[in-house]
């Protein structure tokens, strides 16, 4: 995230707000009860209100951090998964490495997420890892959409068949929640979007219905 740096380096700059972020996760984790399902990604996570869309689940955490990428959550694996001792671990991440400043192609990313599920499952054995696909975006919509900018469908839709490709672990069930907010073309349904990244009550309806399938 680069603000109005003058100089604009090509290192992903952590901002305040992710700070804040990182210590309410840090918080939670202090006083957390081991066995919970822990949701851990971007804002898409972050503003996904588990309380109202998962009140069949008594014991869970929500980990997501909004702007944060697949190399920064590794950075954060202690605190924001393995602290929490969770019984399931529901990964969401990859939208973000595509911005401006990061641009790591699908097959980065996958790396970045076969690491940190194998951190995840070499420390909590017993854990359930899911690794979710990355959402659709309407791009003329995204509120972050400039030239240069690598982010699209045709490279959301690789990220999942890298996860696929890269991650052959039996310890790991992939879910593709890409289609749930598409069209029979395929095409990403307007209705359900916030802003053209960030879904909204609908769309939320939608993909955590999908999550549901998996993890209840």
């Amino acid at each position: 995230m680069r603000e109005n740096m003058t100089f604009l380096t090509n290192y992903y700059q952590i901002r305040e707000m992710t700070i804040d972020r990182m210590k309410e996760i840090i918080d939670q984790n202090k006083n957390a009860k081991e066995g919970g399902t822990v949701f851990f990604g971007d804002s898409i996570t972050q503003f996904m209100d588990i309380e109202k869309y998962f009140p069949e689940i008594d014991n869970k955490y929500n980990c997501g951090i909004g702007g944060i990428t697949s190399t920064m959550l590794l950075h954060f694996i202690d605190e924001g998964v393995l602290k929490f001792k969770p019984k399931q671990l529901v990964y969401m991440i990859g939208t973000n490495d595509l911005g401006k400043t990061v641009m790591q192609s699908p097959k980065d990313i996958a790396i970045n997420v076969k690491e940190l599920v194998e951190t995840v499952h070499y420390n909590l054995p017993e854990c359930e890892i899911y690794v979710v696909s990355p959402l659709p975006c309407l791009p003329m919509h995204d509120y972050k959409h400039t030239p240069g900018v690598l982010r699209s469908n045709d490279l959301l839709k690789m990220i999942y068949k890298e996860f696929k490709k890269t991650i052959p672990y039996e310890y790991v069930t992939f879910i593709n929640a890409y289609p749930i907010l598409c069209n029979k073309k395929g095409e990403p349904v307007e209705v359900y979007y916030e802003d053209g990244l960030h879904i909204n009550h609908e769309g939320y309806l939608r993909y955590t219905n999908c999550l549901k399938e998996y993890i209840l």
